[in-house]
């Protein structure tokens, strides 16, 4: 009977530093916030601002957290990534990762959509995987590369196909310059692509095609160098393949 009765007691001990600490959470969270909302009656500049958004995010906890998305929406780049770059802490966090993909996808500047993707990547949350290689066509190859980038360090298995697809298409990019002529990118070609359209181009498969691979190689452990090659790889591996950590 003493044991069930120490068991309890335990228990119910434990509980109650449990909840003692959330109160203590709590309370530390309200005064960051408190200090936080007395800087911005001080700040000058966006750049002032920044400064403070990133001591706002010393302190993890869903409060801060609530007021840094409210930051993150603002057109002022140095602000918006100072936001992001504090919500990219919350590793393994569902809603962290989500709010900068979706960021990144509601911006307009490319530098601000580049930062976002990169920081959704350091958050760890695979499940944004799907979200990331829909910028894999992005029109600013910066925005793409950044997309593939982050999909590397998230080493979900279900970037491969969408890479090995990407890889197929820069591949087909022809290198040799080409006045009014030449293939493009996910089957462009004909007379009617100018030669300007098919340098950008060239210099977009330039960009991506080592990108695509690293990442490859960070999700799968394999080092291939061609589509062919790596396709080949996949075909034989996909029924079995296991993501690493």
């Amino acid at each position: 009977m003493w044991v069930r009765t120490a068991v309890v007691a335990l228990v119910l001990a434990l509980a109650a530093q449990a909840q003692d600490a959330k109160k203590d959470g709590e309370e530390e969270a309200k005064n960051k916030l408190a200090e936080f909302k007395k800087e911005l009656k001080n700040v000058k500049t966006d750049q002032d601002l920044a400064k403070a958004i990133e001591r706002l995010g010393s302190l993890q906890h869903p409060k801060v957290m609530a007021e840094l998305k409210a930051w993150l929406s603002k057109p002022s780049f140095d602000v918006a990534v100072a936001a992001a770059e504090q919500i990219s802490k919350y590793k393994k966090d569902k809603d962290a990762a989500e709010t900068l993909v979706n960021a990144a996808g509601n911006r307009k500047d490319k530098e601000g959509i580049v930062k976002c993707l990169r920081y959704s990547g350091d958050v760890e949350f695979k499940p944004i995987t799907s979200k990331l290689t829909g910028f894999f066509k992005h029109k600013e190859t910066e925005v793409a590369r950044e997309a593939v980038d982050s999909c590397g360090k998230l080493k979900s298995k279900e970037a491969i196909d969408p890479l090995l697809t990407l890889l197929r298409e820069l591949e087909n990019i022809r290198d040799d310059k080409i006045n009014g002529g030449g293939g493009g990118l996910g089957g462009l070609g004909g007379g009617g692509l100018g030669g300007g359209v098919q340098q950008e181009q060239q210099k977009r498969k330039q960009d991506l095609t080592p990108a695509v691979t690293s990442a490859l190689s960070q999700i799968t452990g394999e080092n291939h160098k061609t589509f062919k090659d790596w396709n080949d790889w996949w075909r034989k591996a996909k029924g079995t393949f296991k993501e690493t950590d």
